[in-house]
């Protein structure tokens, strides 16, 4: 009797890390050539862009709860670690560049090296490269949830980082946790679940295809 071929995420019991899978933009577009992965990395770099403008503010904490942590965790489901890294970069560098992509429109130099938000901003670009890997060694599709999970505890150590080497009056001795971190934690957890119930059905939808 000849047996049906069953995926091979499904076959392989649950491992560490798993085989280098193709990118999920790549098992949505079969054959995606530069063209469409160029398109996809802008597509990127705007969409955290946008999403960095819906925000809002603990009183006295003078960093902004935005929606683009949703959207740096979805760089890295997406696109993978390469892509995800060329975006997550890319949105970087055009807002060093002068383009107000960061939150409340800020841009430049300035923005970035003497405000008390550059440690979020190069924790973006590191937990969008660790997802992308995890994601792309199996921890994807039902698991999508874990490398979401470690990708936004990884924007807090180089922002924690970045607090306690300069000084910014802020925030005050003794409070970095207390202001720099478990404000954020609800709404991260909200969004790191929504980032990975979305990949989760965009891989079913890749899988459905095959």
């Amino acid at each position: 009797m000849q047996q049906t071929a069953v995926p091979a995420h499904i076959s392989k019991p649950f491992s560490l890390l798993g085989p280098l899978e193709a990118p999920l933009l790549e098992r949505l577009i079969p054959g995606a050539n530069i063209w469409h992965k160029s398109a996809a990395v802008v597509i990127g770099i705007i969409l955290v862009s946008l999403l960095a403008q819906a925000r809002f503010f603990i009183p006295d904490n003078p960093v902004p709860i935005t929606l683009q942590g949703f959207g740096v965790l979805m760089l890295g489901g997406v696109l993978g670690w390469r892509l995800g890294l060329v975006s997550a970069i890319g949105y970087y560098l055009v807002g060093m560049a002068g383009l107000p992509v960061f939150a409340r429109g800020g841009e430049g130099w300035d923005y970035v090296i003497h405000g008390v938000t550059g440690g979020y901003l190069l924790g973006f670009v590191l937990a969008t490269g660790v997802i992308g890997y995890f994601s792309q060694r199996g921890w994807n599709r039902g698991r999508s949830l874990w490398p979401m999970l470690i990708g936004s505890l990884l924007v807090y150590a180089p922002a924690l980082i970045w607090l306690t080497v300069f000084e910014f009056s802020w925030p005050a001795e003794g409070e970095l946790l207390s202001s720099a971190l478990y404000p954020f934690i609800a709404g991260d957890v909200l969004k790191l679940m929504a980032a990975a119930a979305v990949t989760g059905g965009l891989w079913r939808v890749a899988d459905s295809r095959r």
